[in-house]
């Protein structure tokens, strides 16, 4: 119960208590007043007709019958005795019930309330001599009528001060709750509302000091509540900036990305509204960027990479696309509701952003993106999303490519054949693998130009698991190998196939060998274990190696290369066009061949600059012996 609405119950039980009180003692006063009355009347009769009775000439039977027949017939007696000395009646009038007026009073009034007994007596003397007593009763059905109409009087009037006072309380409660409403609830509710932001509503009851107080303090507390909302913005914002944003790049950061791509996915709808496409993109050169440029440099460079790749997805997807840096080389961004063809386009419009904002890393060329793309849709695990684009990143990594590698759902299910991704499936089929020997050699004909006057064949590792319906390809397993340190392994299963091959058969045998696992400890030394005491084999034996690396990594690669040629293998040098940085260092190298594809040889019709690398290349090449493959793949 509210205060205000016990202080006017409270009241209203004080304002009844005095009714009813005044009440009772109004009738009983006049209660007691009529009781006096009926006494003195009483008295002052009886005393008066002794004295008439008293008179000599009063004295007959007949007179004093009369005198007292009289009396009686004025009705305001019950009974009139007249009575001897002895106490014998001689004369007595008393009213029955059939005399007596109609009563106004209620019976149980008299009853409730009932009025004394009055009776009188007075001797009538002649002289000294007692001539008797008379006696009078009074007749109180009058006064109990005139109480009952004071009663009637006094209680209606009780009453009705009641409901005034209960209609004035109602009033008053109405008015005060109004007040109460107005300059108080409304004024309160407005200041929640708008958080201390904005003007309150003014005041209507200013004649109320109480009320005027009340509405004082409300606003000193807005101003206060205005400071603290404006503080309180202040931090939320900086929260959010320091819980979603990257503060380098002030993109979102990995927490955003995930909550994000979680939300889509447990997100109900049609499978349009609920699917879409995320690409993941990744610097791999970082550390070597931050190692050749300064700090201060390399943060403006990737804010400006960020916000490029920003502008891009606002014009061509949505103004309200969003990038987010996973960690300081993972760059991703989801294209929700993009179906599957406008989401490569826009992830091609991406990777040519990424490649034209290239750092030049001296001798090493320019900074390498590999870049993954993947779909998802309503209902899938967060995990299954992440393991697959995940992997199509190492696929990216593995085979150097610069172009997009997309992976959707249906094709990771069909290529793995029934695999499942994730870091801790690959390490323990990787670790079967290994450990019983289910590595085999898929060979095909080398079909390219250098390959002429030869029978040469190209082994791809192949993993066959027990149980497997298909083997896998060494381009679906060699990228997990090289994130888990398993792809030298891999490459030395890959290297004894081929020689125990090269032992069964004729022809000459080219295998690749992955920059993760030459510069994997102890690979050099296990190949050279390998190849010793086999000197027919490692003859007819070519392994092929990345330009990229030649650049990147020039002490490893010569010394890989140094153990090779003294065990009489040759070497072939692949995807020059990528890196042609590598023509300073084939003199060193010495290659047997050199493979020129993509887009070197597709932009020689138009760019004089390809023309003269590939004129570079061709000198080069027939000054120190080298075949040169010029492919359009």
């Amino acid at each position: 119960m509210s205060l205000l609405r016990q202080l006017l119950l409270s009241v209203t039980l004080a304002i009844l208590v005095i009714l009813v009180g005044a009440t009772v003692f109004s009738i009983g006063s006049a209660r007691q007043y009529l009781d006096t009355q009926l006494q003195a009347q009483s008295d002052s009769t009886a005393t008066s007709l002794a004295l008439t009775l008293s008179q000599p000439s009063n004295q007959d039977a007949t007179v004093r019958e009369l005198l007292v027949s009289v009396l009686f017939d004025s009705g305001q007696f019950r009974v009139v005795e007249f009575l001897d000395p002895t106490g014998r009646i001689l004369i007595r009038r008393e009213m029955g019930d059939g005399q007596q007026a109609q009563e106004d009073a209620p019976a149980w009034f008299s009853h409730l309330l009932p009025l004394q007994r009055h009776e009188a007596q007075r001797q009538v003397t002649n002289g000294w001599s007692q001539l008797g007593v008379v006696r009078l009763q009074a007749n109180d059905a009058y006064a109990r009528d005139a109480l009952w109409t004071s009663t009637v009087r006094i209680v209606s009037l009780t009453v009705v001060a009641g409901v005034l006072w209960g209609l004035f309380v109602m009033v008053l409660m109405r008015w005060l709750r109004r007040a109460l409403h107005d300059d108080v609830m409304a004024r309160v509710q407005a200041l929640a509302a708008r958080e201390g932001d904005g003007s309150l509503p003014p005041a209507r009851h200013v004649a109320i000091a109480e009320l005027r107080e009340v509405s004082q303090a409300i606003v000193r507390t807005h101003e206060q509540v205005r400071a603290t909302a404006a503080e309180r913005e202040a931090q939320i914002e900086s929260l959010k900036l320091e819980l979603n944003q990257d503060p380098v790049t002030g993109l979102a950061n990995r927490k955003y990305f995930i909550n994000e791509l979680r939300r889509m996915l447990e997100q109900p709808g049609s499978a349009v509204e609920s699917s879409g496409h995320v690409m993941l993109f990744r610097q791999c050169d970082l550390g070597a960027v931050n190692q050749s440029q300064n700090r201060l440099v390399v943060d403006q460079w990737l804010r400006n990479v960020g916000q490029l790749v920003l502008e891009l997805l606002h014009v061509r997807v949505n103004p309200q696309a969003w990038v987010a840096r996973l960690n300081g080389s993972d760059f991703a961004f989801m294209l929700p509701m993009v179906p599957g063809p406008v989401a490569v386009r826009v992830a091609k419009a991406v990777a040519d952003v990424l490649q034209a904002q290239r750092i030049a890393l001296g001798q090493a060329g320019l900074c390498r993106w590999r870049m993954a793309l993947t779909d998802y849709a309503s209902g899938e695990n967060l995990s299954q999303v992440m393991t697959r684009l995940d992997e199509a990143l190492m696929r990216a990594e593995s085979a150097g490519s610069d172009q997009v590698e997309y992976l959707p759902d249906q094709e990771a299910r069909i290529r793995v054949a029934g695999h499942v991704g994730g870091e801790q499936a690959w390490r323990d089929l990787l670790r079967g693998a290994l450990d019983e020997g289910w590595f085999s050699l898929s060979l095909q004909a080398d079909t390219s130009a250098v390959a002429e006057g030869h029978e040469r064949m190209q082994g791809t590792l192949m993993l066959q698991e027990p149980g497997a319906a298909e083997p896998l390809s060494g381009y679906l397993f060699m990228p997990p190998a090289v994130r888990l340190g398993v792809s030298g392994d891999c490459d030395a299963q890959a290297m004894g196939l081929g020689l125990n091959w090269l032992a069964t058969n004729p022809g000459e045998l080219i295998l690749k060998v992955s920059l993760a696992s030459i510069l994997h400890e102890g690979f050099a030394e296990n190949v050279q274990a390998r190849l010793a005491g086999r000197p027919e084999q490692a003859a007819r034996l070519l392994v092929e190696l990345d330009a990229y690396g030649l650049v990147s990594h020039r002490e490893p690669i010569m010394a890989f290369a140094r153990v090779l040629q003294a065990q009489q293998v040759r070497i072939g040098l692949r995807r020059f066009a990528e890196q042609p940085d590598a023509l300073l260092y084939l003199h060193e190298l010495k290659p047997d061949y050199v493979r020129v594809s993509g887009a070197l040889i597709a932009a020689q019709a138009d760019s004089p600059g390809a023309r003269h690398l590939l004129t570079a290349l061709r000198e080069t090449a027939r000054e120190i012996g080298v075949k040169v493959d010029l492919e359009a793949r």
